[in-house]
């Protein structure tokens, strides 16, 4: 009896290690985060989903974008435990994406270097916005009361583009693209999921935890105050004054001021475009949610990069033409950086 079992023991070993040589790293992980986790199936609720490159080189991921039509990239499970400890999937969102779609929208990429991520967020309930907006298309499904684990999907396979940003490999482990390409992140033909988030459906709202202040959103934050109120004319000024090339506010290089870090009236910041036009002028913008009593704001932001000086391009010009030599005029100004437009949209 004692060989029959080590035998046995012997056999799931070796049968365990051979399944797991088939597997293969994930490099794109997922994690859900949320400002509260107590709600209701009718208020609004934030759920953010953070992508995050694990590999040691440089990868660009598809992310929603301002999708308009198709399917969804990222979607959700809910789950209910029983006292067993047995996973019961309660309700998986419909992946097919209704929305107003006389306004395009597409996917977009977005280049993340090594170990750093992105997060996107999503607004459940938010019928105001849902028609335009794909972040705000999810609804809370009408659960008991109870708590339940949320898990997000990631299923990039049914977008074109999506061969240009991944390699796809088989429940196997084998790639099903002989030639596939260095620079694309590996990924399973099934997608890749989150962990578990834990949540709970309650029948009265409840109150978000005690707001933190900080140094650069103190209390009685301008710039939160602005936003709170609907001020919109003021919140573009302070974005303008502080963003602009004369800005003694910098980061990371950029001309940005205190209203681009982490305020309680803002619900996300788009991500910073991979790369601008060389030639100037030159444009670039974000994307940034506000929120306050009355829902959430969907603004972009533009700025102009650089300047053309038309008298002394001119002058150039002419001093070229007429006597072929090279004028101590400037005619560009490579540090010139301001808010052109703040719109809703």
């Amino acid at each position: 009896m004692i060989k029959i079992n080590y035998f046995l023991l012997l056999l799931i070993f070796t049968i365990s290690f051979s399944v797991k040589a088939d597997l293969r790293p994930v490099y794109l992980s997922l994690e859900i985060s949320a400002p509260k986790t107590k709600f209701t199936t009718t208020e609004l609720v934030q759920l953010n989903v953070t992508l995050t490159n694990g590999d040691f080189e440089s990868h660009s991921i598809l992310i929603p974008g301002n999708q308009s039509k198709g399917l969804k990239l990222i979607y959700f499970s809910w789950y209910k435990v029983d006292e067993k400890n047995f996973y019961t999937e309660v309700h998986r969102d419909s992946r097919v994406i209704s929305m107003d779609t006389s306004v395009k929208g597409y996917v977009s990429f977005n280049r993340l270097e090594p170990k750093k991520s992105i997060t996107i967020p999503f607004f459940f309930n938010d019928t105001k916005n849902a028609r335009r907006h794909l972040n705000s298309s999810y609804e809370i499904p009408k659960l008991p009361v109870g708590k339940y684990k949320i898990i997000a999907w990631y299923y990039p396979w049914d977008e074109e583009l999506s061969k240009y940003a991944f390699n796809k490999y088989d429940w196997k482990g084998q790639d099903l693209n002989p030639d596939k390409n260095p620079e694309f992140l590996d990924l399973s033909e099934s997608g890749t999921q989150s962990t578990y988030f834990d949540v709970e459906i309650v029948n009265e709202k409840t109150q978000v935890s005690k707001e933190i202040y900080t140094k650069t959103c103190p209390k009685h934050c301008k710039f939160c105050h602005a936003i709170d109120h609907n001020q919109w004319g003021k919140v573009e000024r302070i974005i303008r004054r502080q963003s602009s090339s004369r800005s003694r506010f910098k980061i990371k290089g950029k001309n940005f001021g205190n209203w681009y870090k982490k305020h309680r009236q803002v619900a996300n910041y788009g991500p910073y475009p991979d790369a601008v036009l060389a030639s100037l002028p030159s444009y670039t913008g974000i994307e940034i949610i506000f929120k306050n009593q009355k829902g959430y704001h969907y603004f972009y932001l533009s700025w102009q990069i650089g300047k053309i000086k038309p008298i002394s391009s001119r002058l150039n010009g002419l001093l070229f033409g007429m006597f072929n030599i090279s004028s101590p005029f400037k005619s560009s100004k490579h540090r010139y950086y301001v808010l052109k437009k703040m719109k809703q949209w």
